[in-house]
């Protein structure tokens, strides 16, 4: 595990006479080393705000930092790392395949996760007891489309299509799953160029809203087909949309489509004192700051609950379904450890740009 010096002091800041180890795990160094920078500043804030209210139970708070570099081998190093220096929870990892890894030691060492960033679906089912993620998994997308579209169209003839790709299968399959309906399923070939035998088909089966799990050029292409075909057709999608490739491709057959994309941590108001702290000490809350510092609020707030070295307990209490306040509002886990409800926010195509609606119901 090498540490930089930015880490070293920020390190050697911390309260010499701390009794409860909280690990941060991310990547410290190479490209990714802003995002891990992120992480202790937020972490670090938060820690510094529950000691200045006297800790937990008394016992303040001291933050141990782990570069894993998004690294499979630097991970073990860290994970292992962590579990000899005693740490009561560890935040992070950043990126979904180290935080598959240490979730998997930290359990043998009945230690809890919370990581602020890991999206990838497999997370949930590969990890353990001990994983908390603040971030939405990947595919949970699917399911916030699917339940606009049955608010808003409850009749709507809907077209799911898919690339062929895993992600692509994997986004589909959940949309069905939550629409519910049969909606028509449809498989592409990526990079095709003319989708107007699709776009007939379509057309025949009165298909009026179609949801897309494929790039945003393939997307692009089949808006522009049903365009010509005159179908007046809702489009929506996940974040892979939100790409100048889709436009470039759809043009105005893409005006007001929708997609979703994570919600913007410094857009609550739970916020904004955080923010200016952060600001006063010369940081910013980009990124994962807020994520971090909320992941340590919420180890307090179950530390408190169920006892600082309950790593069991800890991880259950999360997983209850209780809410707790952090910076970045309230925040609730299903047992699987995931945020409920799913923390995305919907954008809109409009000549040729994006922005987030004004009203995200």
């Amino acid at each position: 595990m090498r540490i930089t010096p930015f880490i070293l002091l920020m390190a050697l800041a911390s309260p010499s006479h701390a009794d409860i180890i909280i690990g941060i795990a991310g990547p410290m160094t190479g490209q990714s080393a802003t995002f891990g920078e992120q992480m202790v500043h937020g972490a670090q804030a938060a820690i510094d705000e529950i000691n200045a209210k006297g800790g937990i139970s008394g016992e303040q708070l001291r933050l141990d930092v782990g570069d894993d570099g998004c690294d499979n081998r630097k991970t073990e190093e860290v994970a292992k790392s962590f579990v000899g220096d005693g740490a009561s929870v560890v935040i992070g990892h950043f990126c979904s395949n180290a935080a598959l890894i240490g979730a998997k030691i930290y359990a043998a060492a009945n230690i809890p996760m919370i990581s602020p960033s890991a999206s990838l679906p497999s997370l949930a089912e590969g990890a353990g007891w001990n994983v908390v993620r603040l971030a939405s998994r990947d595919d949970a997308q699917a399911d916030v489309a699917a339940l606009r579209i049955i608010q808003k169209t409850p009749t709507a003839i809907v077209a799911v299509i898919d690339d062929g790709s895993a992600a692509g299968k994997a986004l589909a399959g959940r949309f069905k799953t939550a629409y519910g309906k049969n909606p028509m399923a449809v498989t592409i070939k990526p990079d095709t160029k003319d989708f107007s035998a699709l776009a007939a088909d379509m057309q025949l089966h009165g298909v009026d809203s179609v949801y897309f799990a494929c790039a945003a050029s393939d997307a692009g292409n089949i808006a522009t087909a049903l365009k010509a075909k005159g179908l007046p057709v809702k489009l929506y999608g996940s974040d892979a949309l939100l790409a100048d490739q889709f436009w470039i491709s759809a043009k105005e057959a893409g005006e007001n489509t929708s997609a979703t994309f994570a919600i913007d941590p410094q857009s609550a108001l739970q916020a904004k004192l955080a923010i200016e702290s952060l600001k006063i000490a010369g940081f910013n809350a980009d990124g994962a700051t807020l994520p971090s510092f909320a992941a340590v609020q919420l180890y307090a707030a179950a530390a408190v609950q169920t006892g600082a070295h309950n790593g069991k307990g800890i991880a259950e209490y999360l997983r209850s379904g209780k809410a707790n306040e952090t910076v970045l509002g309230p925040l609730a886990f299903d047992v699987n450890g995931e945020v409920q409800p799913p923390r995305f926010v919907w954008y809109t195509w409009s000549q040729g740009a994006y922005s987030a609606e004004t009203s995200n119901n």
